[in-house]
């Protein structure tokens, strides 16, 4: 497994991918920064559900880490699954300890093994929120489960020789529900279980009827002191980052976000845009504004 990097390394999320990676080097110049991770999603029971050594291959190639987001549910398909998304019994934790998805599992372990090169994995992301089939407050769950599941994927891949895999731990900053049972730490499977120590955190803005503009330290400064507390000396990765552009200055976050992180958030040594218009627009140039400020700092972040 590759050690903690000795300098702060900016990705992106390549919504294509797969099954084919994007033109990183044409991103990469667009924004000013050189792009050294590669971050996709992978959930169990989609049609991308099987590994893909091909594209961890083709990204080694081009210099890029890839993070594997690893996700047990089926992608909902239509209203209903979407107005429920975490109600899939199926992918239920106990499910998960129970061995059916074993075979699954040693399917990936072996095939990453046979990958030479570093690759970071983040499987069941997210747990402290209550949208995932996994997270700990839904779907039959119970917080004190996940832990155990953690170490069994850990404990598979370590038998299929998969040292190459780095295991990146990845709650959302804010636990919802926002309850002491439901804090982060309830999930966290100890510090010989992590290589990295991740966070998701998003500044909506006023993109949606329940949200606010926020700060980065609004976001991120109580969960990243919380995780520093839980495994000190481990590197944290931001490996979600998106900003909307309703209900402030875009531009004027990123700025301060790339100029905070180096001086008061030094731990942070990897940093994963959410390049993608989703539920808003989170991209880096979601206007011309944005973009130029990342342009402007990205150095900033990167020194």
């Amino acid at each position: 497994m590759d050690s903690s990097p000795p300098c702060r390394r900016f990705g992106l999320y390549d919504p294509g991918c797969p099954p084919r990676l994007g033109p990183v080097a044409a991103w990469a110049e667009e924004l000013g920064v050189p792009i050294e991770i590669i971050s996709w999603y992978q959930a169990w029971g989609s049609a991308h559900a099987a590994p893909y050594p091909h594209l961890i291959q083709e990204a080694h190639r081009l210099g890029l880490i890839p993070l594997i987001t690893w996700e047990p549910w089926k992608l909902p398909e239509n209203t209903e699954e979407r107005r429920h998304p975490a109600a899939q019994p199926d992918f239920a934790l106990v499910r998960l300890l129970s061995g059916a998805f074993d075979p699954y599992i040693d399917t990936w372990a072996q095939a990453l093994a046979g990958c030479p090169g570093p690759i970071w994995l983040r499987p069941l992301h997210e747990m402290n929120g209550d949208w995932y089939p996994w997270g700990g407050t839904v779907n039959g769950n119970a917080p004190e489960l996940f832990p155990l599941v953690w170490r069994h994927l850990r404990a598979r891949f370590a038998a299929a020789g998969a040292n190459n895999v780095s295991w990146v731990w990845c709650p959302y900053a804010q636990s919802v529900p926002h309850t002491e049972t439901n804090s982060l730490e309830r999930y966290f499977p100890g510090v010989d279980q992590v290589d990295w120590l991740g966070l998701d955190g998003y500044n909506w803005g006023t993109s949606q009827p329940w949200s606010q503009w926020q700060s980065f330290v609004e976001i991120f400064g109580e969960a990243y002191t919380r995780l520093l507390t839980l495994a000190p000396g481990k590197p944290v990765m931001l490996a979600e980052v998106g900003c909307a552009e309703a209900g402030g200055d875009k531009a004027a976050w990123i700025r301060e976000t790339l100029g905070l992180i180096p001086s008061q958030f030094d731990k942070i040594q990897a940093l994963v845009w959410f390049q993608i218009d989703k539920e808003c627009d989170w991209r880096l140039h979601s206007s011309p504004a944005a973009l130029r400020a990342f342009r402007e700092s990205g150095h900033i972040f990167l020194a």
